[in-house]
């Protein structure tokens, strides 16, 4: 009995390690380039598709207001007759009659017309959306490609420390060089890994960001793959300008809004206007002074007190702060532009410091240091500092490209199209 406790605690102890084991090991890489991504995010962002049906219930809105009100039907019997001592006689009184009312003045139209116009602010809606996620995801997918790309020079430093602290511990062995040689080697080895570390939590959460926009998997890696092209684009502030006020869709939100809200102010002076109620009696037993009787209703309110004044009050006052939203909404547009516009010329400027013979002189510095280390050339703080300076070259022509594509990315996003590629 002891024996097969122990088999089976055996057999699943196995089990759970080799399951484990198969979880950490199934991760799937997936390349990704920014319009592959983009591709992904229009097909599987759930807030997006969330934002669809927000068209659907706006279409159904108009299907309701287009719908004629339901007729009434009436009917009205005698219970119990005293007379006759009787229960639910047909013959000693009934009635029946229809109704139908009916909208005057335009309520029925305008109802519509607002209608229609909350499909189009839906789609407005929509499109913000949409911005506002591609811009999200240019902004991860920016810090996971520039994070990737620190994490590669970072281990390519840490594999020449780890060679040198190597080659340091054997010449230590044989008095070839002091002990404080060697822990200055590895100290230095400890700042880089403590950077390294830094970054790449910094790739964990962009990675992790992207996922959540594109729907995937909590095991998708994802490596970007896009190479960074400066180029000498020729636009101007006065054109981008022009193309925001017509492409955002916040303007033509704020436009339609106001559209919409003077629709709603004619609707509420048309529902100042009562209904109108016609019926029919097609029959009357007992109930009127001609028997058997058919007749014609007529009924409306009398608008002496409730002319729908308040709404109508409401309505005009909406149209005016519509038209501030508006003019809000322009001058916000305007302030956007032109500070995303400023930034984006001031990044592209700073590239023209790292010239190709720049970045081939520091490579070269990093060699030759290297070579005249291992040479006895130079001593250990020298090849420290030269390395120090080739490193610093390196992440800042990184942090360089990082902020010119966020320069581009927030262009895009204030222009409300996509102008320039990153």
């Amino acid at each position: 009995m002891k024996n097969n406790t122990l088999f089976c605690f055996w057999l699943y102890f196995m089990f759970i390690f080799f399951e484990t084991h198969a979880q950490n090991t199934q991760k799937d890489t997936l390349k990704l380039n920014f319009e592959e991504a983009k591709k992904i995010l229009l097909q599987q962002n759930l807030k997006l598709i969330s934002s669809y049906y927000d068209i659907s219930l706006a279409e159904a809105d108009v299907i309701q207001a287009k719908l004629w009100r339901n007729p009434y039907f009436l009917w009205n019997q005698d219970m119990f007759s005293i007379a006759k001592n009787d229960y639910f006689n047909f013959q000693n009184q009934f009635l029946v009659q229809i109704e139908q009312v009916f909208s005057i003045s335009g309520k029925h139209l305008w109802g519509v017309r607002v209608a229609k116009l909350g499909i189009e602010q839906n789609k407005l809606q929509l499109q913000d959306v949409l911005r506002g996620l591609l811009y999200e995801l240019g902004e991860k997918y920016i810090q996971l490609q520039m994070t990737q790309k620190k994490q590669v020079l970072y281990k390519q430093i840490m594999e020449k420390y780890n060679k040198l602290i190597e080659s340091a511990e054997n010449k230590l062995r044989v008095g070839a060089i002091a002990k404080t040689e060697v822990i200055r080697l590895k100290s230095e080895r400890v700042t880089i890994l403590s950077d390294e570390i830094h970054n790449q939590n910094e790739i964990i959460e962009a990675t992790s960001s992207i996922r959540q926009l594109l729907n995937l998997r909590e095991n998708i890696e994802i490596i970007a793959q896009n190479t960074l092209e400066i180029k000498e684009d020729d636009i101007k502030i006065d054109e981008v300008l022009n193309q925001a006020l017509e492409a955002r869709p916040d303007i033509k939100l704020a436009k339609n809004n106001i559209q919409t809200q003077k629709a709603n102010l004619s609707l509420q002076k048309a529902q100042a206007m009562p209904d109108l109620k016609l019926g029919y009696q097609p029959s009357d037993k007992g109930s009127n002074y001609v028997r058997p009787y058919q007749g014609m209703v007529f009924e409306m309110s009398v608008p002496i007190f409730d002319r729908n004044q308040g709404n109508i009050k409401r309505a005009k006052t909406q149209i005016t702060q519509a038209e501030i939203n508006q003019a809000q909404v322009d001058n916000t547009i305007r302030n956007e532009v032109a500070n995303s516009f400023s930034q984006w010329i001031n990044t592209r400027k700073g590239f023209q410091n790292f010239t190709t013979d720049l970045m081939n002189d520091m490579q070269e510095i990093s060699k030759n240091a290297d070579l005249n280390y291992d040479n006895r050339n130079i001593n250990l703080l020298q090849y420290i500092d030269l390395q120090r300076i080739y490193t610093q070259n390196q992440l800042q022509y990184i942090d360089l490209q990082r902020e010119y594509r966020h320069a581009v990315n927030r262009l895009n996003f204030s222009v409300g199209k996509e102008i320039l590629n990153f």
